[in-house]
């Protein structure tokens, strides 16, 4: 899978949220089956999820337990919901289940990464937003402490 990272920033804070991507991939994000999970650490037993607004509790309650749920709920909840800090939402088509269509991934607050081999997804993220970086590989485990532990 080809890995994009935007980090487009407006007065100094990430320009982009969960919605705006689901917006921008609609109807294929609307169609998708979703998995909301946690961004897991090196640490063992440390994952991350979190989301402010009232969109976002209810998607950090679903992350606890991997939840499944169809695109359109996701677009409903990512629009009560100011701001993912962490966060994976993992999409598979509507027929194929088992197959990874995108994986969208929020990293503190820093930036969004965009893994999937949709040459039309990588097209949209490359010509939408400004600050698009290749990734040499999706994080998978986040390498940095955070501050409260």
């Amino acid at each position: 899978m080809a890995t994009l990272r935007i980090y487009d920033l407006k007065q100094n804070f990430l320009a982009i949220d969960l919605r705006d991507l689901l917006r921008l991939l609609a109807p294929w994000s609307l169609q998708a089956n979703w998995i909301v999970s946690t961004v897991k650490s090196s640490k063992p037993g440390h994952e991350w999820f979190e989301a402010t607004g009232e969109g976002g509790e209810q998607l950090e309650a679903l992350a606890q337990d991997n939840a499944r749920l169809s695109g359109s709920d996701l677009a409903a909840l990512a629009e009560n919901t100011r701001q993912v800090i962490w966060g994976e939402f993992v999409g598979s088509g509507p027929t194929q289940s088992d197959k990874t269509w995108v994986i969208i991934r929020a990293v503190d607050s820093t930036f969004y990464e965009i893994d999937t081999d949709d040459k039309a997804v990588l097209s949209k993220i490359s010509s939408t937003y400004k600050d698009v970086r290749t990734g040499e590989a999706p994080i998978t485990s986040w390498l940095v402490a955070r501050p409260d532990e």
